[in-house]
């Protein structure tokens, strides 16, 4: 239980200190340094990647999209019932639509314009956080962090899954620049909202019952074993 507790405590501590990082960003993107910096950002990826990056970025940015997490949201809800983890099922629903309205909730606030170039992809609502970013890092590092505990109880290396999410995520965040729909401001905002949404999931995680978190029970049993 102390384990717990203190698992509860740094969840806390770290969604707010997202939170708190997100505010400063999120009162002054707007001024000179920082636009000064997010210009700087893009014209370097541009000339570093030319118009060779267009396909693969499109690509990225489509996984990132709502086109893929609902599907894949739909195929784990079906599998964590079938397993009878109903509260990891909820909690999935939670984390995407979550984070879904509380990106839409920042967007009518900021009301900050898209970047006056060239849009490689189509776009509709405001700039500031990015969907995209926000939405990735809250869902896909979920799932990232279920896979992460799964692997890890079964003793199979899991920090790959991190990694390899991780790689993901910031791809989706960088398309989003490339394709000149968000300044990068608009993906590190994005970043820290959604960053601060999976802590609270995760924290939200830590009251599922025991009987469905793998970790736990193997945990308990390796500890009475010993």
């Amino acid at each position: 239980m102390m384990v717990v507790q203190q698992k509860r405590i740094t969840l806390v501590s770290s969604m707010a200190l997202s939170t708190v990082l997100f505010i400063v960003i999120a009162l002054n993107f707007k001024e000179s340094w920082m636009l000064d910096f997010g210009k700087w950002v893009q014209s370097y990826m541009y000339d570093f990647l030319g118009p060779n990056g267009d396909t693969a970025f499109v690509v990225i940015t489509y996984i990132g999209s709502k086109n893929v997490s609902f599907p894949l949201l739909a195929i784990l809800i079906l599998v964590f019932l079938f397993q009878k983890r109903y509260w990891t099922a909820l909690l999935l629903i939670v984390n995407l639509i979550g984070v879904r309205q509380l990106n839409s909730l920042l967007k009518s606030i900021f009301e900050r314009t898209r970047p006056e170039l060239e849009h490689l992809v189509q776009v509709s609502t405001e700039s500031f956080p990015s969907g995209h970013s926000m939405n990735s890092i809250a869902f896909f590092g979920f799932l990232a962090y279920l896979l992460y505990l799964k692997l890890k109880a079964s003793g199979k290396p899991a920090n790959v899954v991190i990694i390899f999410t991780g790689i993901l995520i910031v791809l989706i965040g960088l398309s989003r620049i490339y394709l000149g729909v968000h300044y990068p401001w608009d993906v590190i905002g994005g970043f820290l909202a959604g960053g601060a949404w999976l802590l609270f999931t995760m924290y939200l995680y830590t009251y599922v019952p025991e009987k469905e978190q793998l970790q736990r029970t193997t945990l308990a049993i390796k500890e009475t074993s010993e």
